[in-house]
């Protein structure tokens, strides 16, 4: 399953520049603006206000140098929960190849102040990329709480549910578990407590699918992310049906709101990590969207979905692929394909085999490339509403999706 990116266009904030270590800072510098910010007018504490401030700097560092006890030396530890999460987080960063790591003041107009019992809370962006797999580092929101302890500041929150919500976030495995990441080549893989027992396996299978999606793709790289984690969060959040009917989902990473794409990664059902007759054919339909990215963006979702499943279906003879959609399309009829999300809530079994079909009938008897060049068309072409998207089909192919439809169904029970 392919989410767009309007289900996480406020996931991701605006990046900003790292902080520079030792002497003072240049004029315009993030550290600049901090102690510009840190002498504004109004704080009731200005004492906690500062020392909370230079505390970014400090986990920063700490973060960046891979320096476990300082990072934890800023954590509350009477704060039992949120020290032994701050723990975990910090080894699961640690196993990701991490860069332009930063901690930054966000944007306090979004965030009143609050000193009640003496807490301050403070809008921080925290920026990172993933070195080889981000083609630009990523911001994620956070609302860090510091308090006054004997005498120091110290950190004892780092989120709040309700800018959460309003922003979107969507937790990553790192901030849910301990996580096992595994890496060959251009993959890499998280896993968690719950499924790194099948780790060695997905690993050999997702170079397999990799080496099967690339032969439709050749101008793909082949690097990518891949969630494997038993919380199913993400997808929950990100899919059109329920979890239990979603196999995976292959979303954009956006370094803030309205873009550019970072990356995109993909994350399956736990259930699918484990199932060694499944997980393959999974496999290659979410690297079928990682490998297009976006450049079916604004294909129907029936085009955007068979395309993906083609791919996935493409490594068994055409013959094979006839006879299976005949036997999952037994009693089904010709009709028009469905270009919306209601694809994910209608009849999703009969959607996704019907698309698969019609991709493969395309793709099959008139040449791989009419499929493409159709998805390509879709890139440029003025529709208005997804009825118009009718007209585009028309005008590539020569007949209505529906008419299609009947000479795909016709084409897989001639075998």
């Amino acid at each position: 399953m392919r989410a767009s990116r309007a289900w996480l266009a406020c996931l991701l904030l605006l990046p900003t520049l790292a902080c520079r270590a030792g002497g003072q800072p240049p004029e315009d510098s993030p550290a600049a603006d901090r102690q510009e910010l840190s002498a504004a007018p109004g704080a009731k504490d200005e004492t906690l206000r500062e020392e909370a401030l230079a505390l970014l700097d400090e986990r920063e560092r700490a973060l960046a140098d891979g320096d476990r006890e300082a990072f934890l030396a800023t954590v509350d530890p009477d704060e039992l929960g949120f020290s032994a999460t701050q723990a975990r987080w910090f080894d699961n960063l640690a196993q990701l190849p991490m860069a332009d790591v930063s901690f930054e003041l966000g944007e306090e107009d979004a965030l009143a102040d609050d000193f009640d019992d003496g807490e301050l809370r403070l809008p921080v962006e925290f920026t990172m990329r993933l070195r080889g797999f981000d083609s630009r580092p990523v911001t994620d929101m956070m609302v860090w709480t510091f308090v006054h302890r004997d005498h120091d500041v110290l950190l004892v929150g780092d989120r709040d549910d309700k800018v959460d919500l309003v922003n979107g976030w969507i937790p990553a495995p790192w901030d849910l578990a301990h996580i096992e990441v595994r890496r060959s080549g251009g993959i890499l893989a998280v896993f968690d407590e719950d499924t790194s027992e099948h780790a060695t396996y997905v690993m050999s299978d997702l170079a397999d699918a990799t080496a099967a999606v690339r032969r439709h793709f050749p101008d793909w790289s082949g690097r990518y992310v891949a969630y494997g984690a038993s919380d199913t969060t993400a997808i929950a959040e990100m899919s059109g049906m329920t979890v239990d009917q979603t196999a995976g989902v292959a979303f954009p990473v956006l370094a803030r709101p309205d873009g550019p794409v970072a990356a995109y990664r993909f994350a399956v059902n736990p259930t699918v990590v484990g199932d060694v007759v499944a997980r393959g054919l999974v496999f290659r339909h979410e690297l079928a969207h990682v490998a297009l990215g976006a450049d079916d963006d604004r294909s129907p979702v029936w085009l955007m979905e068979g395309a993906a499943e083609y791919v996935a279906r493409s490594t068994m003879p055409v013959d094979d692929r006839r006879r299976i959609a005949a036997y999952q399309l037994v009693g089904a009829s010709a009709r028009m394909l469905e270009p919306t999300r209601s694809f994910y809530t209608g009849d999703p079994t009969l959607s996704y085999n019907l698309a698969a079909l019609v991709c493969d009938y395309v793709a099959t008897t008139r040449g791989e490339a009419a499929l493409w060049d159709l998805v390509r068309s879709f890139r440029t072409a003025r529709f208005f509403s997804w009825a118009q998207t009718e007209g585009v089909v028309r005008r590539e192919l020569g007949l209505s999706t529906k008419e299609l439809s009947a000479q795909a169904l016709a084409w897989a029970r001639a075998v």
